[in-house]
């Protein structure tokens, strides 16, 4: 990354040092720093991409990068400070809690050493891109594919006995998926031997009884790598409200609706849009459509921008059904934007759309996740281009829901209704999540509670499982809407409208919300 912020020297030095931390991690992490899908890496290519390598985990990379880390961590705190926000000090701030952040994930958390999902991730999402990419491509990646799952077998060490068990799951899952891309034939016995060697490893391997960490790592992992920056006693304080507020708005929708039902049996009684006959796909693009056309009647985004970057639709892969069994949505690092997709659960002819499936396509495209990814990868200042933080990222995705309320695209106590319902879950996922990794309830206890709220009992045994993975994620949440909420208000309250409020957000990228509070308060 050679990008140079303004003729300003100290803000030519920071963008020279971030090109170096981003070049370097992109070069040892090719996928983790491509993707999105692994949250505490930053998300960047390198200079000179090479299809042929996989990314670097073994001990003597790791200790290398680490000892970089700390480097630049170094080199960070010779910036000059300054004691407002200004676009150094917050591009300083930002990368300061990038490199922090990796540094714990790596010599701390470790999940390259628990988790043999993590590998199987990469290995994934590695070769769709490869595939998109052409045959050269995806053949460089295949040649060296037994290497990097040689070196996840070898790393794997003190592996719960969950994460093995969802480990053997997606490993089956992904070789079916391998053997329908018909391989090339020089390159599948190889890869086949590979899969057996790490499959007889997870089979093999003595198994940790607990797959919790530590509740003091928890509490940073919640509080620095998610953003929350609070407590414990405040996190729960807020899953709480959250909770108690959408049960109250959930209790009168039902009341006002269907006096005398619960909310849940109102809910489930919500008409469902037919399948159409180009299927759910066709469906969710007609949505976007409309959803794109309304942000740009508002004037977040211009009609010439959506055409420029645009969202595609694509179901799940099957090899990803382990760990992603809810929509999703990626953008690859490329400055300017070029596109982004938004995965989706495919179903058939005779399965239901959920009736949430409008709000669901906020949340993932517009004015949601992708308008947000549009606007960080055509920000001026390079670094900002290259750091997601979840707090934010999910926070304003589920704040985005609301702001087509505000605007005038949601409208009706049906739409409430399924607002009100959303919102509760994502804090109840929150609440489990923070009481599984809390050590304060087990799997089977947090499967219980949810199923109690209504959920399908295998459901809510899988999702829990899922969490399992993430920890702190689920809080990114309910955690981040409700401190958008709070500045949207403020910000309103002080007459600003709610696309003003919207457009000052996504103009600042990614950026701590102590930040963004005080850009807000300033009318920057």
């Amino acid at each position: 990354m050679t990008d140079h912020f303004t003729d300003n020297p100290v803000d030519d030095q920071l963008a020279l040092l971030a090109g170096e931390v981003f070049e370097s991690l992109a070069v040892q992490f090719p996928i983790c720093m491509a993707s999105d899908e692994f949250h505490f890496f930053p998300q960047a290519r390198a200079r000179a991409f090479d299809w042929s390598r996989w990314d670097d985990f073994s001990p003597t990379g790791l200790a290398d990068v680490i000892g970089k880390l700390t480097r630049w961590e170094h080199d960070l705190g010779l910036q000059p400070c300054h004691p407002t926000p200004s676009a150094h000090a917050i591009d300083a701030a930002m990368l300061r809690r990038v490199i922090l952040t990796l540094r714990d994930q790596l010599s701390v958390v470790k999940v390259h050493e628990t988790q043999p999902t993590f590998y199987l991730t990469i290995v994934g999402i590695g070769l769709a891109e490869a595939l998109e990419a052409g045959s050269q491509a995806l053949a460089a990646r295949l040649k060296h594919l037994p290497e990097f799952l040689d070196q996840a077998r070898r790393t794997l060490k003190h592996i719960p006995g969950l994460f093995r068990d969802l480990g053997i799951d997606m490993l089956v899952k992904q070789r079916h998926w391998l053997a329908s891309l018909q391989l090339l034939e020089a390159y599948r016995a190889p890869i086949i031997d590979a899969f057996q060697r790490l499959d007889g490893h997870l089979r093999q391997i003595p198994v940790v009884k607990d797959f919790r960490l530590p509740t003091t790592l928890y509490e940073l992992i919640a509080a620095e790598h998610m953003g929350c920056l609070l407590t414990p006693d405040e996190i729960e304080h807020e899953l709480t409200q959250e909770i108690e507020e959408t049960r109250e708005i959930l209790d009168q929708s039902a009341a006002s609706m269907a006096p005398g039902r619960p909310w849940q049996s109102v809910v489930d009684a919500l008409s469902r849009p037919p399948m159409p006959s180009g299927g759910v796909q066709h469906l969710y693009r007609k949505t976007i459509f409309e959803l794109a056309r309304h942000c740009s009647s508002q004037g977040l985004i211009t009609a010439d921008e959506v055409n420029q970057c645009p969202v595609t639709v694509q179901g799940i892969p099957d090899y990803m059904r382990p760990v992603r069994s809810n929509a999703a949505y990626s953008m690859p690092p490329i400055h300017p934007p070029s596109s982004g997709t938004f995965f989706i659960l495919e179903t058939g002819q005779g399965a239901t759309i959920p009736a949430d499936y409008r709000l669901l396509t906020a949340h993932e495209t517009y004015p949601g996740h992708h308008l947000l990814d549009t606007g960080r990868w055509r920000h001026p200042r390079p670094v900002r281009r290259h750091i997601e933080f979840p707090i934010f990222y999910e926070g304003w995705a589920s704040f985005a829901e609301e702001l087509m309320f505000e605007t005038g695209f949601f409208s009706g106590p049906v739409d409430r209704m399924l607002m009100a319902k959303r919102r509760y879950w994502r804090a109840l996922r929150g609440q489990i999540d923070f009481d599984i990794h809390m050590h304060r309830r087990t799997l089977n206890e947090a499967a219980a509670f949810l199923a109690a709220q209504g959920m399908d009992d295998g459901r809510a045994t899988a999702m829990v499982r899922r969490y399992s993975l993430k920890p702190g994620y689920q809080l990114a949440y309910t955690m981040g809407r409700r401190r958008f909420r709070r500045l949207h208000d403020d910000s309103c309250r002080k007459g600003t409208d709610p696309v003003a409020f919207a457009r000052r957000v996504l103009a600042q990228g990614e950026i701590g919300f102590n930040h963004l509070a005080q850009i807000l308060q300033q009318g920057g």
